[in-house]
């Protein structure tokens, strides 16, 4: 269950005085409310750092790696994970669930050399470990 929907059935048990009148617009207020995600610190392709520092979000990270990854013919993508420490990307790791009949295998390297690709675009050069793992089959 989502947590909206479980937020919305656990405020409707209580016996608040007036929750009806006030339960769209909480929940529309929760839903508009800007979430920040972690930031990863840029790599400067021209080398300038002197300018400053550039980071980008976890989430639009993950954002660009599951719109490059969707396309795949041979996979679902069932989760987009980024582990950031002290603003450093540390690893990305993908859950998919794979087409029966294929190479698995072949699933696996192709989403991580897609993810590789997109991470270098974002975040510059990183150490970061990249894994896809197929957790599920699909026909």
């Amino acid at each position: 269950m989502g947590t909206f929907a479980h937020a919305g059935r656990a405020l409707r048990a209580v016996p608040e005085h007036g929750w009806n009148a006030m339960e769209d617009r909480i929940i529309r207020a929760v839903r508009d409310t800007p979430r920040g995600g972690w930031p990863i610190t840029v790599t400067d392709p021209t080398g300038r750092s002197e300018l400053g520092t550039l980071a980008v979000s976890d989430l639009a990270l993950r954002t660009a790696l599951s719109r490059a990854i969707r396309p795949d013919p041979d996979s679902w993508l069932l989760d987009v994970a980024a582990d950031v420490r002290d603003g450093e990307l540390v690893s990305v790791t993908v859950s998919l669930s794979g087409r029966y009949g294929v190479d698995l295998r072949d699933v696996v390297a192709r989403v991580e050399r897609i993810c590789a690709r997109v991470v270098a675009d974002v975040v510059g050069p990183t150490s970061a470990s990249i894994e896809a793992t197929v957790t599920d089959v699909h026909r």
